[in-house]
């Protein structure tokens, strides 16, 4: 994103569920050039960050849909 003059993305944790051995993180992936911040979901907080910039990449048209 930078690449192209575009604001490093912020990431919110949105919500967290399950034991804490087996926990299921939802992350949000704010990014000024979006409307709505897509919403990744892991087993990790690292994982669901990175589904949420996968989508978020998708939306804004620099991915193609995996």
């Amino acid at each position: 994103l930078q690449s192209r003059q575009l604001a490093v993305p912020r990431y919110e944790v949105i919500n967290i569920e399950g034991e804490a051995h087996a926990q299921t993180f939802h992350v949000r992936c704010m990014v000024e050039a979006l409307n709505e911040a897509p919403l990744g979901r892991g087993n990790s907080r690292r994982l669901a960050e990175q589904e949420a910039a996968q989508l978020a990449l998708v939306a804004l048209g620099l991915e193609e849909k995996a």
